[in-house]
């Protein structure tokens, strides 16, 4: 169930409201190191202490498959002023750009927490004279490991040499190879960039 704010909860159960729920979108394309910010209403709105502008969008409903697995999520963009496209075509269509969807109301723009609040990745992009439309993806991927390194006792996940080692070139020539172990990072005096992690205890199984 989603939680809402209090606030949210007195606006829902008016009988009469004379307020709207926003949704507003924030696009950031990091190739242009520009961030759009849009809200689908007929004035701009200020939120966060960001000017948000009025222009047409509409995302689709966020679904789940039969495995309980979020979809891909479709948004079309008024392309009528060529604005957005214009953006995109100077950002490389905009793929890998982060898209966070947000829901507000209008009564209650002091709140910095917004009602509703997911983040999104573009995985492509179309156009045409009306609409530019962006396929969504979730910013990371659910089943993914988390960390996305596996973290072991006496092992070091760092490239020998590369910038998280950090060994010296003088250091490299006397010891060519590394097995990446804590014995080997020591010996070479740089066990405090070593990349495992020995307080792990031994034996056992830990939760």
């Amino acid at each position: 169930m989603l939680n809402i704010s209090a606030a949210a909860k007195i606006e829902k159960n008016k009988l009469a409201a004379d307020g709207a729920w926003l949704v507003l979108l924030e696009i950031t394309i990091p190739v242009l190191n520009e961030t759009l910010r849009l809200v689908r209403n007929t004035d701009d709105v200020t939120w966060r202490g960001y000017t948000w502008t009025a222009f047409p969008f509409e995302p689709d409903e966020i679904s789940e498959d039969s495995k309980g697995e979020l979809q891909t999520l479709a948004v079309k963009v008024s392309n009528v002023t060529r604005t957005i496209q214009y953006y995109l075509e100077q950002g490389d269509g905009g793929i890998g750009a982060t898209v966070k969807l947000f829901v507000v109301h209008s009564k209650h723009l002091d709140l910095t927490q917004a009602e509703y609040e997911e983040t999104f990745e573009i995985t492509s992009t179309s156009a045409d004279a009306q609409w530019v439309t962006f396929s969504l993806g979730l910013g990371y991927p659910l089943m993914a490991r988390r960390p996305e390194r596996r973290i072991l006792k006496n092992f070091c996940h760092f490239e020998y040499g590369g910038a998280e080692c950090a060994v010296s070139a003088a250091v490299k020539l006397d010891h060519p190879t590394c097995n990446k172990s804590l014995v080997n990072c020591r010996e070479r005096e740089n066990s405090v960039r070593y990349g495992g992690e020995p307080s792990i205890p031994s034996g056992g199984t830990f939760i």
